[in-house]
């Protein structure tokens, strides 16, 4: 397929890691919709995607409600005409312990991680599915579906629960041209981890090096990933070079994970 006239939905992709996606597929000319809940926040997304591409355009859904996701899907359709790229960027869960999360905190995020995927997966799947044109779909999770994390204990579980769907996807989806890929990030600089890095200067008076230093501690390469380093790498996932490459979960964390598998 000829990335240059692929159409593609980012979810997520007003800011951080998913607009870093966007960015880069629209780089080779690809049409791209994102979405987000802030719509200034979409607003200033699209006008940079604009300087790089013909067609970006920006829907204002939030993907813990069902009838936001069943309308960003429907009016990604009409705005691009088909779909062969889904990217599913799913928002943040809560940090907190098995103690301290409440039902409502547990509700919340399966229904805006897992849950919204499951519903976007399934649209595009029997889109892309008909077509005959084939299609790739990609998620970003966490290195938690690997190695649990105490504080990251929602997320892990919603994600890794995305890394099964993805890999039945992509068996369920044999010989129809779709590949279905994981890419499971550690922490990169995005504002969440800013945020967190902040937190750190505030509460025990480190510097920022020092601060970024704790996050990254674990890290071979001594330091915290840059968002487009990803976006090459789901750049090359859904790209013509990588046709072998299927039903498969690719960490990139720098080699924090402990993992040799």
């Amino acid at each position: 397929m000829d990335r240059s006239s692929r159409k593609v939905l980012v979810t997520g992709g007003s800011r951080g890691l998913g607009f870093a996606i966007a960015k880069r597929l629209s780089e080779d000319g690809a049409q791209v919709v994102i979405c987000g809940r802030d719509q200034s926040k979409l607003d200033l997304a699209v006008a940079e995607l604009l300087s790089r591409s013909a067609f970006a355009h920006g829907i204002v859904a939030d993907l813990s409600r069902r009838a936001d996701v069943d309308m960003l899907f429907d009016r990604t359709l009409e705005l691009l005409g088909g779909l062969d790229c889904l990217i599913v960027n799913s928002g943040h869960a809560p940090y907190g312990t098995i103690e301290t999360l409440s039902d409502r905190d547990w509700d919340q995020s399966y229904e805006m991680l897992l849950m919204s995927a499951v519903r976007l997966s399934r649209a595009a799947a029997r889109l892309m599915k008909a077509s005959d044109l084939g299609g790739d779909i990609v998620y970003l999770t966490t290195t938690g579906v690997h190695e649990a994390t105490d504080h990251r204990l929602v997320s892990n579980v919603m994600r890794a629960g995305i890394a099964i769907v993805a890999k039945h996807l992509a068996d369920s989806l044999s010989g129809s041209g779709v590949r279905v890929n994981v890419v499971a990030p550690g922490y990169f600089d995005t504002g969440r981890v800013r945020r967190r890095i902040e937190d750190l200067m505030v509460n025990e008076g480190l510097d920022r090096p020092s601060a970024t230093g704790r996050v990254a501690t674990a890290n071979p390469l001594g330091r915290i990933g840059a968002a487009d380093e990803l976006a090459e790498l789901v750049a090359f996932i859904v790209g013509d070079r990588a046709r072998y490459l299927n039903g498969t979960t690719i960490t990139i964390d720098g080699g924090s994970s402990r993992l040799v598998t």
